[in-house]
């Protein structure tokens, strides 16, 4: 099998073909981890170049569906990284509960779910989880799917009734209406071109509530936090002064 032609910037014609038939904006996402993944599609669907492997996603879903999962990372688990789920309920938790009002927590890149009923978990235990709105947000329909359908993780039916799902492409639409108490976005950026990733930690910090936090993956920093107007509060998180 010939290998596939690399994905550059000279050749913008083969990202636009497999950016249409697997609807994601292949563009947004670091040239090495799409010609990478673009090479495994060739082999793992008998495809010859990019363009026929664009045609089978357009016509076969199992292939389509392989491909999106392979270009948009999707790793969860219930308690991933205990150590920043620790944090949150030590350091984060406490502050962003202490105000009256709403608690609002986006997931912003939810895969499955997990962290977002784990969070929600953690707002139940302090007694507060009939004042909490909880939003998880994804690229892929596949993974809203599966976080609100009835194989998704568990979690009480307290939690449940605070949790709403959608669909986001935060690499082309903005943030979801409404200030944010804490963000958690983490392990989403990691996969993007720097002026992409720049340009999300600046909508997120901008969806921010004054107090609130953001945080990121345990591998993930923002360089120049004060830039997109944070400031550090911990390993890998960040809060909008008041």
């Amino acid at each position: 099998m010939t290998p596939p032609a690399p994905i550059t910037e000279a050749a913008p014609s083969q990202v636009d073909e497999l950016s249409r038939a697997s609807g994601l904006p292949l563009h947004a996402f670091k040239q090495g981890h799409v010609t990478k993944q673009v090479e495994r599609a060739l082999a793992k669907e008998s495809a010859s170049d990019s363009g026929e492997l664009a045609q089978q996603l357009g016509r076969n879903p199992g292939a389509r569906s392989r491909f999106r999962s392979a270009i948009a990372i999707s790793v969860s688990g219930n308690l991933r990284d205990p150590r920043q789920f620790e944090l949150l309920e030590r350091d984060v938790i406490p502050t962003i509960v202490e105000p009256d009002g709403a608690v609002r927590v986006w997931s912003a890149g939810c895969a499955d779910g997990s962290e977002l009923y784990d969070v929600g978990g953690l707002l139940q235990r302090r007694g507060v989880i009939d004042r909490v709105y909880l939003l998880g947000s994804d690229i892929l329909e596949e993974n809203i799917r599966r976080a609100s359908g009835q194989d998704g993780p568990t979690a009480t039916p307290a939690v449940r009734a605070r949790v709403r799902w959608e669909r986001r492409d935060l690499t082309s639409e903005p943030a979801p209406p409404g200030a944010w108490r804490l963000i958690l976005c983490r392990n989403l950026a990691i996969y993007l071109r720097p002026e992409v990733r720049d340009g999300l930690h600046r909508k997120l910090a901008g969806a921010l509530a004054r107090g609130g936090f953001l945080m990121l993956g345990r591998s993930e920093r923002i360089a120049d936090p004060a830039a997109v107007g944070l400031e550090a509060a911990g390993p890998n998180v960040y809060r909008k002064p008041l």
